[in-house]
């Protein structure tokens, strides 16, 4: 094992210093916007509906922010946005250790990791308000989910780089890692690093402010383990220490190609009908054997549920994978935080569909035919029973369902601002305005649409005929509940899904990945980017 503060590999070293300067570049950004904002507070005052669209206001300058609070020296919250944080006002924050500190500190603080009254494990990166008579009074903050926030920049950069991306606080919290089963994992207790290796690299980073160190585990795809170097700094701002850093596999060999085949175009439909019989009898073997049994034949390569073209993976109720026979090194580990590349959350899609009795859904994911390239998957969940459910699916090759993370960037600024247009004007109105096709919001393939959490249709400019119709059960032309899909992901906070939905530009069904949130407590807002291919 080498451990040297000298780092030998100038590109690693290049490429640090580069990803540093970008995440310092958002974080100054939302900075300036709490800045911005704490400024017009001293003068709007901390409560009351001008606080509220200050905060609204700063939000939509933040593209990947997911809230934001005023928060008094008193430690109570006294204003909120979004619309579906208000409950939030009034509540006292004084039992969380991030407020306390921030008001005692009264200067900018970026929290570490914690769970955030607005139901989701985050960071809160705040700003202190000052009277005009420079009198402390409380702080504004925006919340993030640091996988959400740090996507559009490290997503692109370990695509060119080929370099895995981890961020860890120095008491060992991972904020960030490439591999998303170790995000929120401490890498000084989670057992996940429990051999004498991994736990002597764990304490050298968090010790270090840099260094370089080789050691092994498992490769990003989880399918082996293999001898690595990771290389770290450190980021300090506003009260807070990161060790960023850097990995790379030392072992260059490919993987080699599995026996998962391709389909092609023509086939889709009878590899659908083959899906459903495929996960079905799985279903009928797992409820007949039990878990333990049934997910060992599923885990096991040469078995009976990895065929030419499919597997069976099997995770429980709390996201634990249970079978994933390609990337066993993922078995016993929660994958609640599992993201595609484009950011649709996939474990909580997943639940979703099984919560409800099974059915199909779109995401990205890796192909292990194909070197573990990221493809277009087409997949059907089917509960087990109630604590756990199994699943599979197709890969769909043909279509590039990856996006610019400019154009993703653009689409969820685009329904931010529908939003809050919506609150502005009030529902009615806001409905009225993105159903007038000479209106902005009607930009053809950009359009907003809107629907209520009943599936009743309120906003679809360019099919006019459907507006006032239940659209619960609707399914796209191969089988996905996509309004409903769009509307659970609403009721959880908002979020992406994929749909295949007719294009106005075009006059084509299309792959679509939509962009959700709620926009009160009865309906949500939307819009999307049309990939321009179809799936047949």
């Amino acid at each position: 094992m080498n451990n040297s503060g000298n780092v030998q590999d100038s590109s690693m070293v290049l490429a640090l210093d580069r990803i540093i300067t970008e995440i310092q570049d958002e974080l100054d950004l939302v900075k300036e916007q709490n800045k911005i904002s704490a400024e017009s507070l001293k003068r709007s005052g901390l409560s009351g509906s001008e606080a509220t669209k200050i905060l609204s206001e700063k939000l939509s300058n933040v593209t990947h922010g997911h809230s934001s609070l005023i928060i008094s020296k008193e430690n109570d919250v006294t204003a909120a946005s979004p619309i579906q944080f208000i409950s939030l006002i009034g509540s006292d924050l004084g039992y969380q250790n991030e407020t306390r500190f921030a008001n005692e500190r009264k200067e900018p603080v970026i929290s570490n990791i914690f769970y955030l009254e607005e139901g989701f494990y985050g960071i809160s990166i705040s700003y202190p308000i000052f009277s005009e008579k420079n009198e402390y009074l409380g702080y504004t903050d925006v919340t993030i989910r640091p996988e959400e926030f740090l996507r559009p920049i490290l997503v692109p950069f370990t695509e060119q780089t080929g370099y895995e991306v981890f961020i860890l606080e120095t008491g060992g919290m991972t904020v960030y890692e490439t591999s998303e089963a170790e995000i929120g994992t401490n890498v000084l207790t989670d057992p996940i690093y429990d051999t004498n290796e991994m736990r002597n690299v764990s304490r050298t980073v968090v010790e270090n402010k840099e260094g370089a160190i080789e050691y092994t585990f498992w490769n990003q795809n989880w399918d082996k383990q293999v001898r690595r170097e990771a290389v770290w700094t450190s980021l300090e701002q506003d009260n807070q220490e990161w060790r960023i850093g850097l990995v790379k596999n030392l072992d260059d060999s490919n993987n080699e190609n599995r026996s998962v085949s391709q389909i092609s175009s023509s086939d889709l439909d009878t590899s659908i009908s083959d899906l459903k019989q495929f996960v079905q009898d799985a279903a009928v073997a797992a409820r007949m054997k039990g878990k333990e049994n049934a997910c060992a034949d599923f885990n096991n390569l040469s078995g009976a549920y990895v065929t030419d073209d499919m597997y069976i993976f099997a995770y429980d109720m709390n996201g634990t994978t249970l079978a994933l026979p390609y990337q066993q090194g993922l078995i016993g580990k929660s994958r609640m935080d599992l993201t595609d590349v484009n950011g649709l959350s996939i474990m909580p899609a997943f639940l979703d569909a099984a919560k409800r009795g099974g059915g199909f859904l779109y995401y990205i994911y890796k192909n292990p035919q194909n070197e573990y390239q990221n493809q277009l998957k087409l997949s059907l969940i089917e509960p087990v029973d109630e604590n756990w459910f199994i699943g599979s699916g197709v890969y769909v090759p043909w279509i590039n369902a990856e996006l610019n993370q400019e154009d993703i960037k653009a689409l969820i600024n685009r329904v931010k601002h529908a939003v809050s247009h919506a609150q502005e004007v009030g529902k009615e109105q806001a409905v009225k305005d993105f159903n007038d096709i000479n209106q902005s919001f009607a930009n053809g393939g950009s359009y907003i649409f809107a629907y209520g959490y009943d599936g009743t249709t309120l906003a679809l400019p360019y099919q006019p005929e459907i507006i006032g119709t239940n659209r619960m059960n609707y399914l796209d032309m191969y089988g996905v509940p996509i309004i409903a899909q769009e509307i659970y992901t609403a009721e959880r906070g908002g979020g992406f899904v994929y749909v295949v939905y007719y294009n106005p530009d075009t006059a084509n069904n299309e792959l679509k990945l939509c962009y959700v949130l709620p926009a009160g407590d009865d309906w949500l807002i939307g819009s999307g980017i049309y990939t321009g291919t179809n799936l047949i």
